[in-house]
């Protein structure tokens, strides 16, 4: 019932931003819907992000019911600043949206991260075995004792992510459509090659047990050696990704001058609106 309930605040927020690209008296409204049902969808994603043990996201889902807000608020007034950051968001959704909504697209994309991993460890002799299409399992035998891991490749594998926010990025650059497509295969190319390595390493450090820190106090009911994981995969490429994504858009920032100005005025409304609502002066 609650993927469901993902599934249709995504095609919603999905349609809204599409109608938000085409021009008229209407379009603010149209991105005013696809902003609320995008939060509300990763509102609704939040029991299995902290189930997962994940913090990063469930902080930045939360942090963005206020941010929404300032969004709306500044929608209704046509705010030129909003319009391009609801235009970015539109295109962050036209390439991530497709492969959570089609089954089949998602399932295709996960499997070609799949076939990259096998082949990663089929070059380094790392044993495995494939539960499923997508399941890696390992099983592990000391004396006395038999150990199975198991680590499932889902969409959120996939670096999909990763890359629709900075195409979106991408989307706000003052260049042409020729430099924009350049720029989007130098963004895509190496967060996918960089994405491989990533679910390697967590596999790695989950079948190999390499972080059993606090191992008493992370437990999981259903994934036994859950520490091994949850710092591999929660903290340090969680972490990892998060820089990665700050590096590749000071880049883009260095590219195009225009960008930084850009993200520097929506930074700006969002700090004179928070201190607005905090009843403080805004900055001059």
């Amino acid at each position: 019932m609650l993927d469901t309930l993902i599934l249709c605040t995504l095609i919603i927020s999905l349609v809204a931003f599409l109608l938000t690209l085409i021009p008229g008296k209407y379009d603010k409204y149209a991105a005013i819907v696809g902003w609320i049902t995008a939060e509300l969808s990763f509102l609704l994603m939040l029991p299995d992000l902290l189930e997962e043990g994940n913090f990063f996201y469930p902080l930045l889902a939360v942090a963005g019911i206020p941010l929404v807000y300032i969004i709306v608020k500044r929608l209704l007034i046509r705010d030129q600043h909003i319009l391009k950051l609801t235009y970015a968001a539109a295109i962050c959704g036209i390439v991530y949206a497709p492969f959570a909504i089609f089954t089949g697209l998602g399932n295709w994309l996960i499997s070609v991260v799949v076939f990259c991993i096998q082949k990663v460890f089929d070059m380094i002799s790392f044993p495995y075995i494939m539960a499923d299409w997508n399941m890696f399992e390992s099983i592990w035998t000391v004396p006395g004792q038999t150990y199975g891991y198991m680590d499932q490749i889902i969409l959120g594998c996939t670096g999909i992510t990763a890359i629709a926010i900075l195409l979106g990025v991408i989307a706000l650059t003052k260049t042409s459509w020729k430099q924009k497509i350049g720029l989007t295969l130098l963004v895509s190319v190496p967060i996918f090659i960089i994405n491989i390595f990533r679910n390697v390493f967590v596999i790695m450090a989950y079948f190999g047990q390499w972080f059993p820190w606090f191992e008493t106090e992370l437990t999981h009911p259903t994934i036994p050696g859950y520490a091994s994981f949850f710092w591999s995969h929660n903290v340090i490429c969680e972490g990892a990704a998060f820089l990665l994504i700050l590096v590749i858009a000071y880049l883009l920032f260095r590219f195009s001058s225009g960008l930084i100005s850009n993200i520097r005025d929506i930074l700006f409304i969002y700090r004179d609106d928070i201190r607005s609502m905090l009843g403080k002066k805004p900055r001059t």
